[in-house]
């Protein structure tokens, strides 16, 4: 039994396989579905033999207004279900102040785990995934975007963007400018017929979009990982010693957070040893 409240539901970012059963259950047992786009969601509704749902759009322009809609149809007992076009709602989408104002106003709301473009490509990007920072798209005008870059020169965390295939080799010529020698994973049409990974040093970037101009079709996701440098050489002996053993009977993560805060070892350079050491270890 579905009780009623407002689900947050991840709907597939390509392939409609990877919708959860609970998804497909919740939507299957909503009286309202708010959508990002309803011609679009009603699509995906047909697939999944799911028909005779009252759909309302909620997108930027009309979040409050549909919020007081929601409101009150879950205060009288209904399920509603918030979907976007693709991945999960309020993930650089819309359903933010909905959510905010549902809350405000005492009404349920659970978020059902699900597709998300940004956790897929993190995982597939063989980036550090320890710290991370989501900055949505990249900024469309020039300075902005190579402000946006240049801010990057120096952190000690994964930065991930997205990008429109429209954009991409602008951008590739703007990483390629301020981020030379990051490490880059360009992430193109994730979950689809045409998956790729580009896993590459930024320098590389433009010439290698411009060989295949398949390369810049798809919708994209950037990460950018931190400027690597000989950290760990510079770890004290004792230090590593400590690590070594550590990770033996721990998880990496935890001794790594716990030995950055003693010693004041950067995060980045202590969990990157401690990989190798375990490499060694297995």
């Amino acid at each position: 039994m579905i009780e009623s409240a407002l689900y947050i539901v991840p709907t597939p970012i390509g392939n409609l396989d990877d919708i959860t059963i609970r998804a497909i259950d919740v939507l299957k047992a909503a009286t309202l579905i708010a959508a990002e786009d309803t011609r679009h969601s009603k699509i995906l509704l047909d697939k999944l033999g799911i028909s005779g749902k009252k759909l309302i759009s909620c997108h930027d322009h009309n979040e409050e207004q549909r919020a007081s809609i929601i409101i009150e149809e879950v205060s009288n007992g209904a399920v509603v279900a918030l979907i976007s076009d693709a991945g999960s709602p309020l993930i650089n989408d819309p359903g933010y102040r909905v959510v905010t104002l549902c809350s405000k106003a005492n009404v349920k709301v659970v978020p059902l785990p699900g597709p998300c473009a940004l956790i897929t490509a993190l995982e597939a990007s063989a980036l550090p995934t320890d710290k991370f920072m989501f900055n949505g798209f990249f900024p469309v005008k020039e300075k902005e975007l190579l402000d946006t870059l240049a801010a990057l020169t120096n952190v000690d965390y994964t930065a991930v963007f997205y990008e429109t295939p429209r954009r991409i080799q602008a951008t590739a010529e703007a990483l390629a400018k301020v981020l030379p020698e990051h490490d880059i994973t360009l992430c193109r049409e994730m979950t689809k017929t045409f998956e790729s990974f580009y896993r590459l040093k930024a320098k590389d970037a433009p010439d290698f979009l411009k060989a295949d101009a398949d390369r810049t079709k798809g919708e994209f996701v950037v990460a950018i990982g931190a400027l690597k440098d000989e950290g760990n050489n510079a770890i004290d002996p004792k230090i590593k010693k400590a690590l070594e053993e550590l990770i033996k009977t721990s998880p990496v993560k935890a001794v790594t957070n716990v030995l950055a805060e003693l010693t004041g070892v950067k995060k980045n350079d202590l969990y990157n040893l401690a990989l190798e050491l375990k490499q060694q270890q297995d």
